[in-house]
C-alpha cells in the first residue's frame, strides 16, 4: 500500500535555501516513503509523535561527495497511519533540527 507523501508549508521554502545535493537527497528520501514509511535509517524523535532520518550510504546509494554534502542533515516527518499519509514536516542541520521541533511542537 502506497503512503501518500505531502510537505509541510514552508518546507520548500527551506529546501531552497540548501545546497542542491540535500535538496535532490529530501526528495527521493520523500518517494522512497511512499512505500516504505518505516526505513531501517529512520527514528522516532524522543518524546514526539515524529520520526527522523539522516543519511545512510547504503540505504540512499549516495556517492561519496554527496553523502559528505548531506551527512549532518536530518528529515523529520510525521506518519499518520490512519489516514495512510507521510508528511515531511522539515529539513535541517542537525544542530538546528531539534531547535525547530520544539518551535512547531509549541505552535
Amino acid at each position: 500500500m502506497a503512503y501518500k507523501v505531502e510537505f509541510s508549508p514552508g518546507i520548500l521554502r527551506q529546501l531552497k535555501k540548501l545546497p542542491n545535493e540535500i535538496e535532490d537527497w529530501v526528495f527521493d528520501v520523500a518517494e522512497r516513503l511512499a512505500s516504505n514509511p518505516i526505513p531501517k535509517n529512520s527514528k522516532t524523535v524522543v518524546n514526539s509523535p515524529y520520526m527522523r532520518i539522516k543519511p545512510d550510504r547504503q540505504i540512499d546509494s549516495l556517492e561519496t561527495k554527496q553523502y559528505k554534502a548531506v551527512q549532518d542533515y536530518r528529515l523529520v516527518y510525521l506518519l499518520r497511519e490512519e489516514a495512510i499519509e507521510v508528511i515531511v514536516v522539515s529539513v535541517a542541520h542537525r544542530r538546528e533540527i531539534y531547535k525547530k521541533l520544539s518551535k512547531i511542537a509549541l505552535s
